[in-house]
């Protein structure tokens, strides 16, 4: 990000230049702020539940039974949320939880190509 606002995206500070034509004389600053989508979502199944505090919900909700998912994030998200999960979450015993014992998989909505249906590659209905 420049000091004007402008938001450049790359892996290093010399590739958002290269990429850019920014020179030198550009001041960048990198946006502090900012979290992994998986990682975030990862800890979803507890952290919505009032974790790290021991609430009364955390309690009561978590572990859940079934997750429902499509295959296609089962890497990104899924097994992530299960590592996050054993990671931070435990019994009275101190035995590591699951967030859930259940996946679900659903299909995917495809195009006339056989493509994913997807946002981020401009495929709407």
């Amino acid at each position: 990000m420049t000091t004007t606002g402008n938001v450049y995206v790359g892996r290093t500070e010399d590739e958002v230049r290269q990429e850019n034509n920014l020179g030198a004389d550009v001041q960048l600053r990198q946006d502090e702020d900012v979290l992994d989508t998986w990682f975030s979502s990862a800890l979803w199944t507890f952290s919505t539940l009032g974790w790290p505090e021991n609430t009364d919900a955390l309690r009561q909700f978590h572990p859940t039974s079934v997750m429902v998912s499509g295959f296609d994030i089962i890497f990104f998200w899924i097994a992530r949320m299960i590592m996050m999960t054993m990671h931070f979450i435990k019994d009275e015993n101190g035995k590591p939880q699951v967030p859930f014992h259940t996946v679900y998989m659903t299909g995917l909505i495809r195009d006339d190509e056989g493509q994913k249906m997807s946002k981020s590659k401009g495929k709407r209905y």
